[in-house]
C-alpha cells in the first residue's frame, strides 16, 4: 500500500520512520568500526589531506579548502588519530542518504521511497567504499549534491522560497570541497528549459536566482583569493588532469596516446561500481515516463490528466544526473578517467530506483500471495530461473540486496580476504595497510644514521632530512611518525607535477639552509637522487614495506634542488 506525500510536503514529512532508523544503525554501527575495529591505515589521499588541515588556509594547490577544515574540525574534537581524521565520514554519508530519501519520497510522492532511496545508496559498492571510513573529498562532496539535488527540485516543483537558499549554500559549500559540483549548474539550467510548463517557482526569479549566485560567489571568493595570490595552482592542476598546455605536467613528462581501453575501462569500472542497482534505475526510468514495469508494474501517475506531472520529475532527475555521466563519458576519448570523478551523477538517478523497488516489490508480493494461494498441483512455473513468480524489478531488487550486503562485509576487513587460498598477493593492501609499520621502519633509520649536531649546546645528534619522491608517501609519514616531523616532497623536481608542498616555503627544497644536510631518500631511483647528494647509498627495499617495489636511500651531503630534471624510467614507485 502507497504512502502518498501531499502536493507540497514539508521538508522533514518526506521521511519515513523506517528512513531514518536505518540510516541511524548504519551511522552508529561505521562510527563503532572505524573507532574499534578498523584495520586501515589513512590511505595516501586521506593523509594528505590531513597534512593540510595542520596548517589552514583558504584554500590548498588541487582542492578547496572544505576537506581540510573538516578534518581541522574533526581532529580537534577527537585528537590527530585515525579516528579523529575519519571521524565525519559516516556523517557525510548520512546527510547523503537522508537527502537522496527526501528527493526520491518528493520526487515519487510517496514516502516508502525515503527508505528504499536511502537503502540503495547504502547497498550500491561505489558508495560503500567511500562512505564507510574513507575520509576524502567524495563524501561531503555527495552530501552537498544531494542537498543541492533535492533543493533544486523543491524550488522548481514545490514553490519552496527556502528552497532556493539551500540550492545555493550547496553549490557554494560544495565548491569549497570539490570543484565539479560546478557541472551541476548547467544540469539544473537544462532541466529549468525542458519542463518550463510544470515549474512551480516561487516569485520573483530574478530575486531566487540572485540568492544562488551570491552563495556561489561567496564560496568561490577565498578560493579565487587564494588563487590570484598563489599563481592560480588549481587552473594549472585542472589543465595537468586534462593534459592541455599550461597544466601542470612537467615539460619533460611524455604525453600518452589515446588508447581506445580508456572508454571500455570507464564503462567496465561504473558497471562494476554501481552493480545491478543500475538495472532498478532503468526500470524506474521506464516507469516514471508513464510505461508499465515488466509484470504490470502501473507508473506513479496512471490517469491521462496527471500524465504531464510524471513527465516532470524524470526530467528532473535525468537532468541532474545524464548530462555529468555523458560528460565523464566523453572525456574518456581525451584522457583516462578515474572510477569516482563520476559518482554524482548517480545521486539523482536513486531515486529512479527506489520507486523501481517500492512499486515492483509490491506487485511481486502480490502475486506471491496469489501464488500461494494457488492449490500446489495447479501451480505452473511463472519465474525466470524459479518455479515462484519472478519479476525484472524483483531480481534487481535482491540481486542489489545480496551484493551490497557481501560488499559490506568483505569491505570491513580485506586482510583477511587476502589470506584465501589464490588471492595470496592478489589484493592492493599497501594502499590501506603498512603504512605505520613502515613509518617506524624509517625511523629506527633516522635514529641509526642520525650524526652529531654543531649547532647543539646540548649536543644532542642531528637526523637526517626526510625527503619522499611521492606526496602522498610523504603524508603517510608525517602522520605516523613520532611528534608528526614534515617530510619533504622532491617530486617536482624529479619529473613529477607539483604539489601543495611546492608552495610552502619552508618544505622548499631550494632553501640553502638545507645544503649539506644528510637525508633518507624514500622512492624514486639512485640515478635520480644522485645529482642532489655528494653521495647515495641504497639501503634496499625495507622489509617492513608492503609496497615491494620501493627502495630507500641514504644521501650524504645535500647540494639543493635547482632546476626540475629529466626523471629516466624509475625502477620503484613512490
Amino acid at each position: 500500500m502507497s504512502d502518498p506525500l501531499p502536493d507540497a510536503p514539508a521538508w522533514h514529512s518526506c521521511f519515513s520512520r523506517k528512513a531514518l532508523l536505518l540510516i541511524a544503525l548504519i551511522t552508529f554501527a561505521r562510527l563503532v568500526y572505524i573507532a574499534f575495529l578498523c584495520p586501515y591505515n589513512l590511505v595516501e589521499d586521506e593523509a594528505q589531506y590531513w597534512v593540510w588541515s595542520t596548517r589552514p588556509d583558504w584554500s590548498y594547490y588541487s582542492k578547496g579548502p572544505g576537506i581540510a577544515w573538516s578534518i581541522w574540525a574533526s581532529t580537534h574534537l577527537f585528537g590527530n588519530t585515525e579516528f579523529g581524521v575519519r571521524a565525519f565520514a559516516p556523517l557525510y554519508a548520512a546527510i547523503t542518504a537522508l537527502a537522496i530519501a527526501g528527493l526520491s519520497a518528493d520526487a515519487t510522492r510517496d514516502r516508502r521511497a525515503a527508505f528504499a532511496g536511502a537503502a540503495l545508496f547504502y547497498l550500491i559498492p561505489a558508495f560503500i567504499i567511500s562512505g564507510t571510513f574513507l575520509m576524502t573529498i567524495d563524501g561531503p562532496m555527495l552530501a552537498l549534491w544531494a542537498i543541492a539535488c533535492w533543493a533544486g527540485f523543491r524550488a522548481f516543483y514545490r514553490a519552496s522560497r527556502r528552497a532556493w537558499l539551500v540550492l545555493g549554500l550547496a553549490l557554494g559549500i560544495g565548491f569549497l570541497f570539490k570543484y565539479t559540483i560546478a557541472l551541476l549548474i548547467p544540469s539544473l539550467i537544462l532541466a529549468y528549459l525542458l519542463d518550463r510548463p510544470n515549474l512551480r517557482i516561487a516569485r520573483p526569479l530574478p530575486l531566487r536566482i540572485s540568492i544562488v549566485l551570491l552563495c556561489i560567489a561567496l564560496g568561490l571568493l577565498p578560493i579565487a583569493i587564494w588563487n590570484s595570490q598563489s599563481g592560480w595552482p588549481a587552473i594549472s592542476h585542472f589543465l595537468g588532469h586534462a593534459k592541455l598546455p599550461g597544466g601542470d605536467r612537467p615539460p619533460t613528462a611524455q604525453a600518452t596516446p589515446y588508447s581506445p581501453k580508456w572508454f571500455f575501462e570507464f564503462v567496465g569500472i561504473q558497471l562494476a561500481a554501481i552493480g545491478p542497482a543500475l538495472v532498478l534505475m532503468w526500470l524506474g526510468f521506464r516507469a516514471l515516463r508513464g510505461t508499465a514495469l515488466p509484470g504490470g508494474v502501473a507508473p506513479t501517475f496512471p490517469s491521462p490528466p496527471e500524465q504531464s506531472k510524471s513527465a516532470s520529475p524524470l526530467i528532473f532527475l535525468a537532468c541532474t544526473s545524464l548530462p555529468t555521466l555523458l560528460f565523464y563519458l566523453g572525456a574518456t576519448f581525451l584522457t583516462s578517467v578515474e572510477a569516482n570523478w563520476p559518482i554524482g551523477g548517480y545521486i539523482s538517478l536513486i531515486p529512479l530506483g527506489a520507486f523501481a523497488v517500492i512499486r515492483g516489490m509490491s506487485d511481486w508480493r502480490e502475486r506471491m500471495a496469489r501464488w500461494h494461494a494457488t492449490p500446489l498441483a495447479d501451480r505452473t512455473k511463472q519465474g525466470y530461473i524459479l518455479k515462484r513468480p519472478e519479476t525484472p524489478p524483483q531480481i534487481a531488487w535482491h540481486c542489489t540486496l545480496a551484493i551490497g550486503i557481501i560488499v559490506s562485509i568483505l569491505i570491513l576487513r580485506l586482510d583477511l580476504i587476502a589470506r584465501l587460498p589464490g588471492l595470496e598477493g592478489k589484493l592492493a593492501l599497501h594502499r590501506l595497510m603498512g603504512a605505520p609499520q613502515f613509518a617506524r621502519a624509517i625511523q629506527g633509520l633516522s635514529i641509526e644514521h642520525s650524526r652529531p649536531n654543531p649547532k647543539s649546546r646540548s649536543r644532542d645528534p642531528k637526523s637526517p632530512l626526510l625527503i619522499s619522491y611521492h606526496y602522498g608517501v610523504a603524508a603517510q609519514l608525517t602522520f605516523y611518525l613520532p611528534n608528526h616531523p614534515m617530510v619533504f616532497v622532491a617530486g617536482s623536481h624529479m619529473g613529477y607535477r607539483r604539489t601543495q608542498w611546492d608552495l610552502w616555503p619552508d618544505m622548499s627544497l631550494t632553501n640553502p639552509d638545507l645544503g649539506g644536510d644528510n637525508a633518507l631518500l624514500i622512492g624514486a631511483t639512485e640515478s635520480q637522487w644522485k645529482p642532489h647528494f655528494r653521495a647515495v647509498t641504497d639501503l634496499g627495499h625495507l622489509p617492513e614495506d608492503l609496497r615491494m617495489d620501493r627502495w630507500v636511500y641514504f644521501g650524504e651531503g645535500f647540494l639543493l634542488f635547482d632546476r626540475p630534471i629529466e626523471a629516466p624510467q624509475p625502477r620503484s614507485g613512490t
